[in-house]
């Protein structure tokens, strides 16, 4: 073939390298993993699609550059391999940037804790489930202790308990929700709490999902588990909603690199330096900034909030991903507009500038900081059970979270309103040696005046 006829082929190979540059994700960082699934349980009902979900989890993320614990995926494991394996993985993580942890099979609650369940458990009760079960808060100990930048655990376990009527009293329905440490991000196939599908094609709807996202070059975190969460509610009629627990993450994260056109990252530009470990975590674009009146208004995040933080959301709504998570008492919130959700929840949701970080975080445990003193209210004496409930929001329904004795004449009370349940006695915020919360106004009066709150004040 003449040079003229070789420049042609030429030219296309170095077009397909330069396609092939822009598509590959970057890799200048150190990436592993440890894949479980569990189907062929020996004394409880088997599973169908775990072991397929495992294998498929783990040609995706081979591909996407991780390195896998054994090279593979774990495929029915027993309590003494499982133990084995995740002490593997911590070992593995030592001085890597990102690890993840994936598990596919029975999981469940006892007494707040999630377990996964091997092939051989067998408990009769519940003092087996320690010696029989893997408690998954070891997983996180393990990442933690490994010290990597950006840590990920997907648990598509939250099934039916397996052990019902065995004497677990303790066993709630599907898994409990988890505090995700710094750095760590923890996906729920469905809400905490209730039922995932196993599925009826090979794979379970989120793992299929899953996969099919995380390949997509130019989705972050974030974009990546709110598509995946979009899918599967698709696919299983919305009644199937995946959940994250999610701590700050510092910069972005792209599992199938940052894609061409974003500007970041080494995917749109294959000859360039690799990028700043852990590579693919880059500086985050800046939010859009919410316009908040002037002068601002500043609010403190009530102790009373569910685990100890207040997440921030890209909107007013339960369902939208996580920005960052607030951390209880916090007080230096700028606080905008608030509406209700789309959610048909009546919880007002309010917009937020905090730390450089914009977004929508729940009304309900929000309080503006003012300048003039809170006035001090004493319990009645004759209040009922001898003790004002203090709890987590405006009105009976919500969870007690402690108890104010009657006389006690040191709390101090905030904004008060009328509870959403229709009630006419207004509930006021309040603070009493430490602790937040909410407080009916019946049982208690001004120590200056003798007076009653009253909603509005």
């Amino acid at each position: 073939m003449g040079r003229r006829g070789r420049l042609p082929l030429i030219l296309g190979s170095i077009v397909l390298l330069v396609v092939a540059g822009h598509c590959m994700p970057a890799r200048s960082e150190t990436r592993v993993a440890l894949v479980v699934g569990n189907s062929a349980y020996r004394h409880i009902p088997a599973l169908d699609n775990p072991a397929n979900d495992a294998r498929l989890m783990a040609t995706t993320l081979r591909s996407l550059g991780f390195s896998l614990v054994d090279d593979g995926p774990q495929l029915d494991v027993d309590k003494a391999r499982l133990d084995a394996l995740v002490q593997a993985f911590g070992e593995l993580a030592q001085g890597a940037d990102v690890a993840l942890f994936y598990y596919a099979g029975h999981g469940m609650q006892v007494r707040g804790a999630n377990y996964l369940v091997p092939v051989g458990a067998n408990p009769t009760k519940e003092a087996d489930v320690d010696f029989q079960m893997l408690d998954a808060g070891l997983v996180l100990r393990q990442m933690e202790s490994a010290g990597t930048r950006l840590n990920f655990v997907i648990l598509d376990a939250c099934r039916n308990n397996p052990f019902g009527g065995r004497g677990l009293r303790s066993t709630g329905t599907g898994l409990a929700q988890m505090r995700a440490p710094e750095g760590t991000l923890i996906s729920y196939a469905t809400q905490p709490g209730n039922v995932a599908l196993d599925g009826r094609d090979g794979n379970s709807p989120y793992t299929r999902s899953l996969a099919q996202t995380i390949s997509r070059p130019g989705l972050d975190v974030f974009q990546t588990f709110n598509e995946v969460g979009l899918a599967v509610m698709q696919a299983t009629g919305n009644t199937q909603q995946p959940w994250l627990a999610s701590s700050p993450l510092r910069g972005s994260f792209y599992f199938a690199g940052a894609g061409a056109g974003t500007g970041t990252g080494t995917a749109a530009r294959p000859d360039l330096p690799p990028t700043p470990r852990p590579a693919d975590i880059v500086p985050p674009p800046q939010p859009q900034p919410v316009q908040i009146p002037v002068p601002r208004r500043m609010f403190r995040v009530l102790e009373s909030v569910s685990e100890g933080i207040l997440n921030m959301r890209t909107g007013p709504g339960a369902g939208n991903p996580v920005v960052v998570a607030i951390p209880a008492g916090t007080a230096d919130l700028a606080v905008g507009r608030c509406r209700r959700a789309e959610d048909g929840s009546t919880t007002p949701w309010c917009e937020v500038q905090w730390r450089g970080s914009a977004g929508w975080v729940s009304g309900r445990y929000i309080a503006e900081v003012t300048e003039r003193p809170r006035p001090t209210f004493r319990v009645l004496a004759d209040v009922s059970q001898g003790v004002l409930n203090m709890r987590a929001g405006p009105g009976v329904r919500f969870a007690l979270i402690g108890s104010i004795p009657a006389g006690a004449a040191d709390v101090a009370v905030g904004r008060c309103r009328l509870p959403d349940d229709g009630g006419r006695t207004p509930w006021c915020e309040v603070e009493w040696r430490g602790r937040t919360g909410w407080a009916s106004a019946c049982c208690m009066v001004n120590v200056d005046t003798g007076a009653y709150a009253r909603a509005g004040e």
